[in-house]
């Protein structure tokens, strides 16, 4: 019994530590959006505050997902926000009707990473 309750003492201590990961909270264009209009830029709000370094977003057709060489519509490097370090945004090209793919790594202050992607469609405009 002595030691399970050392055993309890130590793990709840200095023995167990907690590692938490950016969560996507909300994006621009949503996930599975199906759009009439292609976004200028594509931005991501996640639980966590970032780090300005080491963010990476791709966007990039749904149909070259598989391929080594795929285009990337995002111009330039994304942007934490400098009035809300949660939010990161890019600047887009322009994109021709289809269905795209937005895949993300940031970089949390926390100094854990996290990936993930969404996906969106542009239809065209309604004219």
């Amino acid at each position: 019994m002595r030691w399970f309750l050392l055993a309890c003492l130590f793990l709840f201590s200095n023995g167990f530590e907690v590692h938490a990961h950016a969560r996507l909270v909300k994006s621009n264009p949503a996930n599975a959006a199906s759009l009439s209009d292609a976004p200028q830029r594509a931005e991501l709000w996640f639980n966590e505050l970032l780090d300005q370094n080491f963010n990476k977003v791709e966007v990039f057709e749904a149909s070259d997902s598989k391929t080594k060489n795929r285009k990337n519509f995002a111009r330039g490097e994304p942007q934490v926000d400098e009035k809300d370090k949660t939010h990161l945004a890019v600047e887009l090209e322009k994109l021709q009707p289809g269905d795209y793919v937005i895949e993300y790594r940031v970089l949390s202050r926390d100094g854990h990473t996290a990936p993930g992607r969404i996906t969106f469609k542009v239809s065209g405009s309604k004219k």
